[in-house]
C-alpha cells in the first residue's frame, strides 16, 4: 500500500534530503547509507532512522512529505 497520497509524494527522494527535513523538524535522525531491504539486498539506498518524540509513523510520514514537497516545489 501507499504510505503517502500522491498528490504529496514525489520522485525518487534521496535520503539526504530526508535527513534534512527531519532534521529541521527537529527529530533525532541516524542515517545509516548501506542499508538495505532484505529483498532487494543489492539495492543499498540507506535507511533513516528518527525519533519523532511520540508522534505516530503515519503522522511523522505526512509531515515530511509536505515539506519535502516544499523542497522540490522550490528548487
Amino acid at each position: 500500500g501507499r504510505r503517502v497520497p500522491l498528490n504529496l509524494a514525489v520522485p525518487n527522494p534521496m535520503i539526504d534530503e530526508l535527513a534534512l527535513i527531519a532534521h529541521k523538524l527537529g527529530w533525532q535522525v541516524s542515517v545509516e547509507k548501506d542499508a538495505a531491504y532484505p529483498r532487494c539486498w543489492w539495492n543499498r539506498k540507506g535507511r533513516l532512522v528518527v525519533e519523532k518524540h511520540g508522534m505516530k509513523k503515519g503522522k511523522a510520514l505526512l509531515t515530511m512529505a509536505r515539506s519535502l514537497k516544499r523542497l522540490k516545489e522550490s528548487k
